[in-house]
């Protein structure tokens, strides 16, 4: 039993805050026994944590090593946070910046650029006590005006637009990458967080402008072929759904209702699980690229990485089981 993978095909993968590191183990795996389906994928896309890994992979994927360490160094540091990476005085943004400058080579620009598809959000700051103009608020059934979603909200000292979502897919510089990647996974209402730019405008997690409850597997503008989706299980412990984390202030004065709409997915995002369950959580991930990998005949036998659980694996899986 099993198939053949037939070209062309794309990479995409899902975001799922810290609990990513489940695709960094797929990614590895890509690089120790797939570098032939890795190397013949066409284009690579990624959207909220996923995005750093996906940068890696596309640009050193020899890096990738590096990266988890560095990852769980970050981790550890967190975890000692009394509000974890919402703590006054941290600034997750800075210190993601910083691995992503250690790894991403001086050239990262050039491999990404046309290579590497990333969704953000756009987000503008405004003046918070700008009119809201009639076409953004719609007549509720009770007698308070309601916002059609929250379209201006304030956070701290700042107030934000919350713009359409974007796919970006050309980097002018190395640094213009960076702050891409790391406006993939920004939102706006930690006061602490400093907004990632690029030519003057401020970019978010796409999270922030989808209607869905549950992280949404992302869609890019790929060119014609076969798309392999690298995520986690939704059934397996390492899929988490949106949670409302805070409410949203309507600089109008008037009220608006709370949905999950344009909300971030918090838990174990801000407060990632001991270091011992993320290695058991890459380990799965990496496993489940193995039963890809073993299903379409493309494992490449080697001494790297972590071995396969299992001799069976096309005998006792289905394709749909396969989608990583």
């Amino acid at each position: 039993m099993g198939e053949y993978l037939t070209q062309p095909y794309h990479l995409s993968f899902a975001g799922n805050s810290f609990m990513g590191i489940t695709n960094l183990g797929s990614a590895q795996c890509l690089v120790d026994h797939g570098l032939g389906v890795l190397q013949k994928a066409q284009r690579i896309g990624a959207t909220s944590s996923s995005a750093m890994i996906a940068a890696v992979l596309a640009t050193a994927p020899n890096k990738l090593p590096d990266y988890l360490y560095l990852l769980f160094e970050l981790i550890d540091e967190i975890a000692t946070l009394p509000l974890g990476a919402i703590s006054p005085g941290f600034d997750l943004i800075h210190r993601l910046r910083g691995i992503l400058l250690k790894i991403l080579p001086e050239d990262a620009h050039i491999k990404a650029s046309q290579k590497l598809h990333l969704k953000a959000t756009l987000l503008q700051a405004v003046d918070k006590y700008q009119t809201l103009a009639v076409q953004d608020v719609e007549q509720g059934t009770s007698s308070c005006v309601r916002t059609k979603g929250p379209k201006v909200f304030e956070i701290g000292n700042r107030c934000w637009s919350l713009g359409q979502e974007v796919e970006l897919v050309s980097y002018a510089s190395r640094q213009d990458l960076i702050e891409v990647l790391l406006g993939c996974i920004y939102v706006p209402w930690f006061p602490t967080w400093q907004p990632p730019q690029v030519s003057g405008k401020i970019l978010g997690d796409s999270a922030l402008s989808r209607l869905e409850n549950f992280p949404a597997e992302p869609s890019f503008h790929f060119p014609p072929g076969k798309v392999i989706k690298i995520s986690p299980d939704p059934k397996c412990r390492t899929a988490i759904r949106d949670k409302i984390a805070c409410g949203w202030v309507d600089t109008t004065g008037q009220r608006f209702e709370i949905t999950s709409l344009q909300m971030f997915r918090i838990g174990d995002g801000l407060y990632p699980p001991p270091k011992g369950h993320m290695e058991a959580y890459y380990a799965d991930g990496y496993e489940d690229a193995t039963k890809f990998l073993k299903f379409y005949h493309s494992y490449d036998e080697n001494e790297k990485g972590n071995g396969p659980r299992s001799d069976s694996y096309a005998a006792i899986h289905s394709p749909e089981d396969l989608k990583f």
